[in-house]
């Protein structure tokens, strides 16, 4: 297929229309390569993607969604299935600038992790772990974000799409952050997640990387 045909695609694409959302309820900047399922699976959500899930691309609009769309909750949402080390290898210069901080991860953490981790699908997936951590801490350090989570009016979290069945039997979401906490049993006891069943807690807090 050819670039003209592709438009031609797009062009004839039937839209199938739906009531926009009134509300949002989160703002979800997550890896590109999940939206689609992200948008099946929460409409009410407001959608920022990017190759590897990297807030600092998108500050204005994350910015946007809490000052002006009143979101609850920022979630960063990785996937096992993004390969980081291939991204931040990436030939170009503007790669540098925007997995800066997913670069200056790997960097710190490359060495420690090869050590640990001999499978390389949960090499990646401990990679992604520390850089929806370190996402996480630069959102926590802006005041803007940092004063309503001090007031519970926000929460920041960070989720990992299991896509190759490292976490669990089949493809689910896993929660590995909350408001900067990453250790799962601190999480899975936070009194601000106590209205989630125990059986979820236990089920689906889950890191691979608890190396602290």
């Amino acid at each position: 297929m050819n670039p003209v045909k592709v438009i031609e695609k797009l062009l004839l694409k039937e839209c199938r229309t739906r009531e926009p959302s009134s509300s949002y309820d989160c703002c979800i900047v997550c890896a590109s390569s999940v939206v689609w399922r992200i948008s099946t699976l929460f409409p009410e959500s407001f959608i920022i993607s990017n190759a590897a899930a990297q807030v600092f691309p998108n500050l204005a609009s994350i910015y946007h969604a809490v000052r002006d769309l009143k979101v609850l909750l920022i979630a960063v949402v990785g996937t096992t299935a993004v390969d980081l080390e291939r991204l931040i290898s990436l030939p170009t210069q503007s790669a540098e600038v925007e997995f800066k901080l997913l670069r200056k991860t790997y960097e710190e953490n490359a060495e420690i992790l090869l050590s640990l981790y001999d499978n390389p699908k949960v090499l990646n997936a401990a990679l992604m772990e520390i850089n929806i951590d370190d996402q996480i801490g630069k959102l926590l350090s802006i005041p803007e974000i940092k004063e309503p989570i001090s007031e519970n009016r926000l929460a920041v979290c960070g989720l990992i799409l299991d896509e190759d069945n490292l976490y669990g039997e089949k493809p689910s979401f896993y929660l590995i952050n909350f408001n900067g906490i990453k250790d799962p049993d601190e999480i899975r006891n936070s009194p601000a997640l106590e209205e989630i069943p125990e059986s979820i807690r236990k089920q689906k807090v889950k890191r691979i990387h608890v190396q602290f």
